[in-house]
């Protein structure tokens, strides 16, 4: 071969092996730049990652944050309500205490504030400082047919429904949804039979409706929100009428219950049991001979304040000119308070508790005018009355009529209904930081019937949203910047 012609082929082998060299770099570097990218949508990806880790444990830090201060405020009213739990002074409305309290600072330069709220009868466009009192309340649990039937927003189904639904006999309440309605819904569930543990539970009884349970009320904060007075503009449904409807939440409980003894914590003496244990309860002499010929006859008691200006025609003695001889109680207005606390008719003694007494010092005007015996112009006259009376009067339902508020057989009708004690109460708090405006909102049920304060439940209502409204320049402590 020519040596031109060997040129020419060794060029031509060396740009083959250079377009081959070329196209494998081009190759190389493709693939690098594919690792590159994926490592660094990898970093990326972790570092999102990474990001998101850290926002959701500073969300859960400042969740935890604001759930301790929320549960201080519950701790507080645990104390207050230790202290002076027949006092309603001391914790229906207490600014001083329970509104803007002062918990701490952290490092992320917060302060931490709590606040008890609760709805006001009185006024919707603002909540009070204070605690729920569910002896305030009608018991659903022990209620009548007749006695829910007046409660707001009650239909003959929903009173029989809750009837049978409590253990009722369907045949008494034929309305009422029975064990084949539940079993045949597309979830079917067990109907109760039993009393109700939880307001919320009434929402599984046939027929009751968020509306009929909370009303127009449904962030349970007790304000009259925009949105709670806007008709069918917005969520929760609601007739614009500038009045705020709290349901049956607003007026109805399920805790309710006092043991039965008296004011020393001394097991109260059975009317209609042992006769020779009458004898310790320090009632008059009067009285004893009372009972001893009334019980002797076979007379039944069906309350205490049924003594009062009783009087007794005995069947067997009789007067020397030969009439029936008539045996006065003995109990009257001024001794009325110690025979209500020293004596019972329920059988039992402080083991079976008493279920369902309303207190008559701080029930509303629309609780009162719900109970057997009473209307709205009664109930408004206890509540002017109780303005009025001494706070160691308040220590009996007799002062109704010490007071001369009630007439002594208008005092006897509703007596069995009424009490002089709150021994379980609601306590609705939101811990707050500011400026940065997290939040935790809980609610709990405080139990003081055994002496020593339990919480039956606490939930978290964070998810209802800041139930009131904070004003940065009100709030003490240390200065915000």
């Amino acid at each position: 071969m020519r040596q031109p012609e060997r040129s020419a082929c060794l060029i031509a082998r060396v740009n083959t092996c250079r377009g081959r060299d070329a196209r494998a770099t081009g190759t190389i570097l493709v693939a690098v730049l594919v690792v590159t990218a994926l490592a660094a949508m990898v970093a990326m990806s972790l570092l999102y990652r990474m990001r998101a880790e850290v926002s959701a444990a500073a969300a859960v830090g400042a969740h935890q944050q604001a759930y301790a201060v929320a549960q201080s405020g519950v701790q507080r009213a645990i104390a207050v309500l230790q202290a002076s739990p027949g006092d309603a002074g001391a914790w229906w409305d207490n600014p001083d205490l329970f509104r803007n309290q002062y918990v701490c600072s952290d490092a992320r330069g917060d302060v931490w504030y709590f606040t008890l709220y609760a709805s006001n009868p009185a006024d919707s466009s603002a909540p009070r400082s204070g605690i729920i009192d569910e002896a305030s309340k009608i018991n659903l649990n022990t209620a009548t047919a007749e006695m829910l039937a007046r409660l707001p927003n009650m239909t003959p189904e929903l009173v029989d429904s809750l009837m049978v639904w409590r253990g009722g006999d369907p045949l008494k309440y034929p309305d009422g949804a029975t064990e084949e309605y539940y079993n045949q819904l597309p979830v079917p569930y067990v109907m109760k039979k039993g009393p109700l543990a939880t307001m919320e539970e009434l929402l599984l009884v046939k027929a009751f409706t968020g509306s009929i349970v909370y009303g127009e009320d449904y962030n349970l904060n007790g304000i009259l929100d925009k949105n709670e007075d806007d008709g069918d503009d917005s969520f929760p449904p609601d007739n614009r009428d500038g009045v705020l409807d709290t349901g049956l939440m607003g007026v109805a409980t399920v805790i309710s219950y006092e043991r039965n003894v008296d004011s020393s914590g001394k097991a109260r003496v059975n009317l209609n049991g042992d006769p020779a244990a009458l004898a310790s309860a320090g009632l008059p002499a009067q009285t004893l001979q009372f009972l001893q010929v009334y019980r002797a006859e076979g007379g039944t008691l069906k309350h205490p304040s049924q003594l009062l200006n009783m009087r007794y025609e005995s069947k067997q003695q009789k007067n020397p000119d030969g009439s029936a001889k008539v045996f006065p109680s003995g109990v009257n207005p001024q001794n009325l308070a110690k025979v209500l606390d020293k004596c019972t008719t329920a059988a039992g003694g402080t083991r079976t508790p008493v279920l369902g007494l309303v207190n008559v010092n701080t029930a509303s005007k629309q609780v009162l005018s719900l109970l057997p015996g009473f209307d709205e112009n009664l109930a408004q006259q206890v509540l002017d009355a109780r303005g009025t009376a001494e706070g160691d009067q308040k220590s009996s339902i007799a002062w109704l009529v010490a007071q001369n508020v009630l007439e002594p057989d208008k005092f006897k009708e509703v007596a069995p209904y009424l009490t002089a004690r709150s021994l379980q109460f609601r306590v609705r708090c939101v811990g707050f930081g500011a400026p940065s405006g997290r939040f935790c909102v809980v609610e709990a049920v405080v139990d003081l019937a055994s002496g020593t304060p339990t919480t039956v439940y606490t939930r978290d209502l964070t998810h209802l949203g800041m139930p009131v409204p904070v004003v940065p320049e009100q709030l003490p402590g240390p200065t915000l910047k």
